[in-house]
């Protein structure tokens, strides 16, 4: 991988000072319109980046974190934020926010930005269409030293470092928690397939089946690009009464999911058990509570940018893999049937 081009490759490469260089990119009038030109045309080139960093910042740090988020929705997201705002406030660092829309290419122009401002730190959630192949724009970071992590949407096999949860994990609980109370028709509902996070938790979904010597029914798991599609689908699954059980894998599926229920006038649990994987607000302010398995958005805010802070002071570059722990919180949205 070719290093960052400097000034002083510029001027090597042009037989000019480096002086020269710098006034030529900032349109000093000293310097001829055919050199700036020349200047210009040569860095464009070659991809040379301003180097905020060098130029302002040579005797102290940018103090910028950067956060980029895929979507800003009413779950998880929020309370992520307030959790990195709370901690950075204890801190000397200030915070820079961006939001992909989950798009690679806006991704990318927010990862440019972080570059051209010297941030220290980047904080990322990737796109649906972020993959080990499409990732030549994170990897420019440690090109221009800055730390990268990763958190909840990330990817495995990539050498970034990474805050999660145990996903298959969780989602193995959420099911084992039905599985206990006698259900086996249980119907898996679960985000866009392309993110490792869905992969992940439609393993677990499968495992919990596997572990008491079950087959899991592939027609009783589900995927939907966007959750809104669960008023399409929802409608005609739930009416056939063939599920006792429902477990869904994030807080907008439960939200959607649970509004199709009510419009059908079915009763949790009288009708049909439901588990989630949940930051905990919804299930919490639906009637009946819900049980969910606690992915917490505040917790994940607040790690995230400590693990940040921690690899901008520390020199060792190794991958480093982080698991936040969680843990089962009971309602009232399951009752036990006879097998």
């Amino acid at each position: 991988m070719m290093q960052r081009i400097t000034i002083k490759d510029l001027a090597t490469m042009l037989n000019l000072s480096t002086s020269t260089i710098s006034r030529a990119l900032s349109d000093h009038p000293d310097i001829s319109e055919a050199t700036r030109n020349r200047v210009k045309e040569t860095a464009k080139r070659l991809n040379y980046r301003t180097n905020l960093q060098a130029r302002f910042f040579r005797k102290k740090h940018s103090g910028l974190i950067a956060l980029i988020l895929p979507e800003i929705n009413m779950f998880y997201h929020p309370s992520l934020i307030e959790g990195v705002n709370a901690a950075i406030a204890e801190t000397p660092y200030s915070l820079v926010m961006f939001q992909t829309n989950n798009s690679i290419k806006q991704e990318k122009e927010a990862i440019e930005q972080c570059i051209r401002w010297a941030v220290e730190g980047v904080m990322i959630s990737g796109t649906i269409n972020t993959n080990k192949y499409s990732m030549a724009h994170l990897e420019e970071l440690a090109l221009a030293n800055i730390q990268c992590i990763m958190y909840d949407r990330v990817i495995p096999d990539s050498s970034l470092p990474m805050l999660t949860i145990d996903n298959a994990d969780c989602a193995k609980k959420g099911v084992n928690i039905l599985l206990e109370h006698g259900h086996r028709n249980i119907l898996g509902i679960f985000a866009n397939v392309s993110l490792a996070i869905t992969q992940e938790r439609m393993e677990g979904f499968k495992q919990a089946f596997r572990d008491l010597g079950l087959v899991p029914n592939p027609d009783h798991i589900i995927t939907v690009e966007r959750p809104s599609l669960l008023d399409n689908i929802l409608p005609v699954l739930l009416s056939n009464h063939i599920f006792s059980g429902i477990f869904t894998m994030t807080d907008e599926l439960l939200y959607f999911t649970t509004n199709n229920i009510r419009k059908l006038n079915l009763a949790i649990p009288e009708d049909l058990s439901i588990v989630s994987i949940s930051d905990g607000v919804f299930p919490n302010h639906y009637y009946p509570k819900i049980t969910y398995i606690e992915d917490s958005g505040k917790r994940m805010g607040q790690a995230v940018l400590a693990q940040t802070i921690k690899n901008i002071n520390n020199s060792n570059k190794e991958k480093q893999i982080h698991y936040l722990p969680t843990e089962i919180v009971w309602a009232h949205s399951v009752k036990g049937i006879e097998q």
